[in-house]
């Protein structure tokens, strides 16, 4: 009976594929589905999602579906939010160490590493593949000031709309890897002093000097963009610290492997934490530590550092975070709303909302289940993403 629903959902969808996918005219849109992920307000059961112009209108029980509008019926299919991956190298050259980083210049605030990117990349079409919808993609670790990450939705068959935010904030590491033998700083003392020198020039600095780089400095000193810092151990973890609480940053943890020793350090500053992947080969303690972060108060979001590790490793983070004690709902936040608020487009993205983008994804069995597939994927109403049947 259930193969039977399932390929009936297949017919209906393949039915509506070409005109969803073609980028034409917005039609009305109703799915009804056995299970909805809001991420806001519960899980419906037997629910109904109207979607217009690529915008959620309407989502709940009982909900009338517009007359002409065109109907998914998939009773057995579990609806969630697009999974936002809140850290990621996807879509650059071939070798990703030469594009992330600027290993010659220590400090790089005015690079955007947006202008690496590659929207039709075979990465994109796997993070899609993933249940992906949008991503942040940054530099890497090995400066002391890395230049700016950028948060893309992955529709990029359009001209134009997919670049949420061309600046989402300034990378800063502070971890072992910045340091250099061929190019300063060379030691822990001369990188703080390095970061130090930095922010306080902007701090210093006037419009009328134009420069790129203390332009955009002066942006993170006074809390107007965000600053995320590399942090993996204690002690790094204690120098990003020192450099919040020095200028008052609006700041996000990068990493924070062992952030679980200090998490109440980290909560107490207010500082949300995007976490590194999971994987199967971690060690039983190191596989804690994310639910011991959440469960001080910290906001967690999990990223995939892709394709460092594979873009099937951030929905896999969630569910083995589950099994080592992070409770289930944290673990979607994790994948969704919490990533959306981290990064500033929660006004948009992470739950199914009236209001919001229509990006969704539609799995066979539970979102947090690791046997479940992905079957369709939709950014602003659109199928940008349908598994082909086996």
């Amino acid at each position: 009976m259930k193969k039977r629903r399932f390929l009936s959902f297949l017919v209906i969808l393949c039915s509506s594929f070409c005109l969803l996918s073609s980028g034409g005219e917005p039609q009305t849109l109703a799915i009804r589905a056995g299970k909805i992920w809001t991420l806001s307000d519960g899980v419906i059961t037997n629910g109904v999602i109207i979607i217009d112009n690529g915008k959620i209108q309407a989502v709940g029980e009982n909900i009338d579906v517009p007359e002409g509008a065109k109907v998914l019926d998939m009773p057995d299919m579990n609806v969630m939010p697009g999974m936002i991956d809140a850290y990621c190298h996807i879509g650059l050259s071939v070798n990703v160490q030469r594009e992330i980083d600027e290993t010659v210049a220590a400090v790089a605030a005015d690079m955007q590493i947006l202008d690496a990117f590659n929207p039709h990349s075979d990465d994109v079409k796997k993070a899609l593949r993933s249940g992906v919808t949008t991503i942040m993609l940054a530099p890497g670790y090995r400066n002391p000031v890395g230049g700016q990450p950028a948060v893309v939705k992955l529709d990029t068959s359009k001209a134009d709309g997919w670049v949420l935010k061309r600046t989402a904030g300034v990378d800063f590491s502070v971890m072992n890897q910045a340091l250099m033998f061929d190019r300063e700083p060379t030691s822990r003392a001369g990188l703080m002093e390095m970061l130090r020198e930095e922010l306080d020039q902007a701090k210093a600095y006037k419009a009328e000097e134009f420069n790129p780089r203390r332009e955009v400095l002066k942006r993170v000193v006074d809390a107007n963009l965000p600053a995320y810092i590399w942090a993996h151990n204690v002690d790094e973890i204690a120098s990003a610290l020192t450099i919040v609480d020095t200028y008052g940053l609006n700041a996000v943890l990068v990493a924070a492997g062992q952030g679980d020793e200090v998490a109440d350090m980290i909560a107490k500053r207010n500082l949300p934490v995007i976490y590194p992947p999971l994987l199967l080969s971690s060690r039983d303690k190191d596989l804690r530590r994310a639910g011991k972060i959440a469960g001080s108060g910290v906001k967690l979001a999990f990223s995939s550092l892709a394709p460092k590790t594979d873009l099937y490793d951030l929905r896999t983070s969630a569910i083995l975070a589950v099994k080592y004690g992070l409770d289930k709902e944290t673990a979607l936040k994790s994948l969704t709303i919490n990533a959306a608020e981290i990064l500033g487009v929660s006004d948009r993205l992470g739950s199914i909302s009236q209001g919001k983008d229509a990006d969704l994804v539609v799995l066979k069995g539970e979102p947090l289940q690791l046997t479940s597939s992905i079957e369709l994927v939709m950014i602003n109403g659109n199928i940008v993403y349908q598994r082909q049947e086996e």
